[in-house]
């Protein structure tokens, strides 16, 4: 179940030919965006529908399937009136309910409970929490104003088997130093852990350390730079502890804004297994163009270039999407697919 929205950036050391980023392990699932601003959008919103259509041979837009595993075209988010988001639902090109999302939140506007639904695409489409619905949870806990652990239901890939779990946070003072990922099956076993380690000056994250990986592939040490007088984080370097992995390290760098301007992995000269992004962004921080060359699972080389059409709260209400590949792909060198989403946005009136 990997909702397109709240992307709580997919799970451990996972790479196709179209996103060849070393993504941070299962634990980042539970960093989940769920406030509008979070999410990128301006002013008090209250809902938004996207709805995702692709240039057909006519040069009209229409929503249609695209390619593999792209099921979900609509989506639906609504926001209460602090900005948080409630639900979300996703359908289908034929406006089925595919996906189904539900945050509650405690009196203080902290996240106690969030419950994922999804349709299984390959059977028969039935009504929400019919037979071919499955669902996993995620349940909060907090102390002294700080998260204190959360009940990990359901396939989230944190534990093996979608066993239940629960993750631990431990401080000192007021910085998270530990996590730990315990298994609940029979007892509670220790399934992995994340230390977070601090500059003394400034209490800057410098080091997160990633072991004890049931999975065999996160394990790892991710290193943090800071710029502009230390104020802003420059780069990041992942390293893996597994010396025989092909993706033994991966290196962000990140503008003034705190947007992601490059990425590398690998040699694309050296290695079989590499990957290379650039991004580009206007000064509303979206995107404006991206240029990807990788190799995994298959060769990945294009220029993508985005443009875009605003409300007067600046959130984008369309955005064209133009990918030109430079590799054969079906035959056809140089080919061009065009994309556009369009968002309709509702606000509250304040």
């Amino acid at each position: 179940m990997k909702p397109i929205v709240l992307f709580s950036f997919l799970i451990s050391v996972s790479l196709n030919a179209q996103n060849c980023m070393i993504s941070l392990e299962a634990l980042d699932v539970l960093e989940y965006k769920y406030s509008s601003e979070q999410l990128g959008y301006k002013g008090p919103v209250k809902h938004v529908t996207g709805i995702h259509e692709t240039q057909n041979e006519a040069g009209e837009f229409e929503i249609i399937h695209r390619v593999w595993g792209d099921h979900f075209l609509i989506d639906r988010l609504n926001f209460n009136e602090k900005g948080n988001l409630t639900t979300m639902y996703q359908e289908d090109s034929s406006g089925d309910t595919m996906v189904v999302i539900q945050i509650e939140y405690d009196a203080q506007d902290r996240i106690s409970k969030i419950a994922e639904h999804e349709m299984n695409i390959w059977k028969k489409h039935e009504p929400f929490k019919g037979e071919n619905w499955s669902s996993r949870t995620l349940e909060y806990s907090y102390k002294n104003q700080r998260i204190q652990s959360v009940l990990v239901i359901g396939q989230w890939q944190i534990g093996p088997y979608g066993d239940t779990c629960q993750v631990d946070y431990i401080y000192d003072g007021n910085l998270l130093t530990e996590q730990r990922v315990f298994s609940l099956r029979n007892g509670k076993t220790l399934l992995k852990t994340r230390r977070y380690s601090y500059s003394p000056k400034n209490s800057q994250l410098i080091k997160v350390v990633v072991g004890i990986d049931t999975f065999g592939k996160s394990t790892g040490t991710y290193q943090y730079n800071y710029g502009l007088n230390n104020s802003i984080l420059a780069s990041k370097v992942f390293t893996s502890s597994l010396d025989e992995d092909w993706d033994k390290e991966g290196k962000w760098y990140y503008d003034s804004q705190g947007n992601l301007k490059s990425y590398i992995s690998g040699d694309t000269l050296a290695d079989y297994w590499y990957c290379y992004k650039s991004f580009n962004h206007n000064q509303l921080n979206d995107v404006l163009s991206e240029y990807s060359n990788s190799e995994y699972d298959g060769r990945h080389h294009l220029n993508t270039k985005y443009s875009y059409i605003y409300d007067d709260k600046n959130n984008w209400t369309i955005q064209n999407k133009s990918i030109q590949y430079y590799i054969d792909f079906d035959d056809v060198t140089d080919r061009v697919d065009n994309y556009r989403t369009r968002r309709k946005i509702t606000y509250y009136k304040l």
